[in-house]
């Protein structure tokens, strides 16, 4: 019994000079300006994280000095510390991907609200904060905005990620104390964790070769930067290239589903390096076949008409979707270039009206009771199709009232004018006389 007292008075002798080294350590970068902050939990999170189980604590930092580039620039940027390059790691482990309870999402993590705010781009198809880039500016916008607020480091920290709502109501709580040391112990534990996890890394990083710890290297995979002019479902990739759909997932975090977007400008997305040249060699082929599966057929051809310039224009109808209704036309134009064929689909632009014929001008009629369009078209001397064309009309139906124009040499207007005065006995005797 008195030796297992023994032992277990050592040990406790132990933690506390290992725990004075810890208060000890975290003074020193608390007067070089870093925040300090220490108890019970955050003891216990560095105590974790020098256990390198497995070998764990050495690739995390391996990895996170190997991602912090994006981090570090940003805050650069904006003027702010470089200790709150921790804040992504202590939050996410730079998980790009990552997705919190509360909505969050990316490595450092930005709600919905936040991350809008600061001009992130969220919707069905991507979604920003889980861009290396573009999540760290805003992350770093939200930083100095919250200092401007706050004018204390450890309170930024924690605001951050549990926001300044739920800080206020534990400052609140403190009797409105300034300091957080005091604020700590009124948030929730959930609440608590963000600033524990940051003062573990802030030590573990400053102090891990002082515990025999080193940096596990870590490659960063390469990627090549390609350009989309068409939304693009990976599936296609996947068959083309050929590549790995978990590939484009783990190097796109982005795009929220699987395929690339398409904004009507060209859409920024990645490969892995060496495939950037034998995607630019189909990339318009890929468009140009998912162009025309959305087209719609032609069971019909009307007419084919082949120009010097290779270029091949089909014409055709397809079926009215009301009984009716004028059938659609399609213009299908083959460009044939350096051997390449091109396919486009696009509505069929109608031929231009000919222009007026010299010597030739309009002339007005109302529609009086008992004309007839074949009477008309007699006296005005035209075809009862032209009468059709000229006025819009459908059928040879035309109700008292109506004016209509008609196409007359500009020698006889005065005569075809004169029609509109007549009674109907004299117009039917003039179509009587041709």
């Amino acid at each position: 019994m008195r030796i297992a007292a023994l032992l277990s008075l050592l040990l406790v002798q132990a933690l506390h000079a290992q725990t004075d080294v810890y208060i000890k350590r975290i003074a020193a970068l608390c007067n070089q300006g870093l925040p300090c902050f220490y108890n019970e939990q955050v003891d216990a999170e560095i105590v974790y994280w020098l256990q390198n189980e497995e070998g764990y604590t050495s690739f995390m930092l391996g990895r996170s000095e190997a991602l912090l580039a994006p981090v570090d620039k940003a805050l650069a940027e904006q003027g702010l510390p470089g200790f709150l390059r921790y804040i992504p790691i202590a939050n996410t482990n730079l998980a790009y991907d990552f997705s919190g309870y509360d909505g969050a999402s990316g490595s450092w993590p930005l709600s919905f609200a936040i991350a809008k705010r600061y001009g992130l781009k969220i919707n069905s198809y991507v979604d920003e904060r889980r861009s290396r880039e573009k999540a760290a500016k805003a992350a770093a916008a939200y930083l100095a905005d919250l200092y401007r607020i706050y004018r204390d480091w450890k309170k930024v920290i924690a605001a951050f990620r549990i926001g300044p709502v739920e800080l206020n109501k534990a400052i609140r709580l403190s009797g409105n104390s300034l300091n957080y040391d005091s604020i700590h112990n009124f948030l929730p534990e959930a609440y608590q964790a963000p600033m524990v996890r940051f003062m573990g890394m802030l030590y573990i990083f400053n102090f891990h070769s002082l515990h025999g710890i080193k940096l596990k290297p870590y490659a960063q995979e390469k990627a090549d930067t390609v350009w989309s002019s068409c939304a693009m479902p990976f599936k296609v990739l996947e068959e083309k290239l050929p590549i790995k759909g978990e590939d484009l997932r783990f190097f796109n975090p982005v795009l929220r589903g699987a395929y690339i977007p398409h904004y009507f400008e060209a859409t920024q997305f990645y490969l892995p390096a060496g495939y950037a040249a034998r995607y630019n060699k189909v990339r318009d082929s890929i468009c140009l076949e998912l162009s025309l599966k959305t087209s719609p057929s032609l069971p019909v051809i009307t007419e084919v008409s082949v120009s010097p310039d290779t270029v091949y224009r089909i014409t055709g109808t397809i079926e009215p979707a009301l009984p009716g209704t004028p059938a659609p036309k399609f213009d299908t134009i083959v460009r044939v270039i350096d051997s390449v064929t091109y396919i486009e689909v696009r509505p069929h632009a109608a031929p231009k009206p000919a222009p007026a014929a010299e010597g030739k001008v309009w002339v007005y009629y109302t529609v009086k009771t008992g004309d007839a369009l074949y009477t008309l078209a007699d006296i005005f001397d035209c075809t009862v199709a032209n009468a059709r064309k000229w006025n819009g009309l459908a059928g040879n139906t035309i109700g008292a009232g109506r004016k209509l124009k008609f196409y007359v040499p500009a020698s006889k207007l005065a005569y075809y004018r004169k029609m509109n005065t007549m009674s109907l006995a004299q117009k039917r005797s003039t179509a009587g006389k041709d």
